[in-house]
């Protein structure tokens, strides 16, 4: 994927995170931004 879409990618996912409710949820979205930032550092 190119950066410009794994950045987009980590700002949905932490306005998603800031307004989760639940644990399990922000561990499934802190999962999903390591993931993507990973792609981006190489």
């Amino acid at each position: 994927m190119k950066l410009g879409k794994q950045h987009a990618k980590l700002i949905k996912l932490q306005t998603k995170a800031e307004s989760c409710m639940s644990r399990d949820e922000a561990r499934k979205i802190i999962r999903k931004a390591e993931k993507a930032q990973l792609k981006i550092s190489g």
